[in-house]
């Protein structure tokens, strides 16, 4: 009797053995949002001045693997005086399986400035879009996590504002720091 016992406490122990061995299964979906600011110079009239301007970015994507996760990316990026609304595709990955593992992701798409206020004659566009950024990720359970990442963003622009007869044509290229802490589920 003691044999019997022995033996089903040893496959017990076993088997909880293995399970603790065997990776979780890998979730498909994977959605992050993300809040933070964009660093950069203001260059007006030959005067530097240092802004820090808002983003937000939402991110909706298939993971194929750890390293590996493919979506759409969008969000408000809120420069001088104008609101650019990114639609890009994005890819994000983590480098390790652990709580606490480095993460990357590269946004490369569109920013358009339909959202942006537009007075009289003046008129907005956006342009292409950049944005890689690395960082580290924290596991909270329940599959989500905390992020906090920093990147480079690139956005181009452009501006036109009449007045009367005359008009101004502005060409921009935004070159950003960006700093983020976000939520991935």
């Amino acid at each position: 009797m003691k044999f019997l016992y022995l033996l089903t406490l040893s496959l017990f122990i076993s088997g909880l053995a293995l399970a603790q061995s065997e990776e979780q299964p890998l979730k498909r979906y994977m959605g992050a949002v993300e809040l933070g600011y964009l660093y950069g110079d203001n260059k007006q009239h030959d005067v530097n001045n240092f802004v820090a301007a808002p983003t937000v970015e939402i991110f909706n994507g298939y993971r194929l693997h750890r390293l590996l996760a493919v979506g759409a990316t969008t969000g408000f990026d809120f420069y001088d005086n104008l609101l650019i609304t990114p639609f890009a595709l994005g890819v994000r990955g983590e480098a390790l399986d652990t709580r606490i593992s480095p993460v990357y992701s590269i946004d490369v798409g569109y920013g358009s400035a339909f959202l942006s206020h537009e007075s009289g004659d003046d008129s907005k566009k956006g342009g292409w879009m950049f944005n890689p950024a690395l960082g580290f990720r924290v596991r909270t359970g329940n599959s989500t996590a905390y992020t906090f990442a920093a990147g480079y963003k690139t956005q181009k622009a452009e501006t036109v504002s009449s007045w009367g007869n005359s008009f101004t044509e502005q060409k921009i290229t935004f070159k950003r720091l960006s700093v983020q802490l976000g939520f991935m589920f």
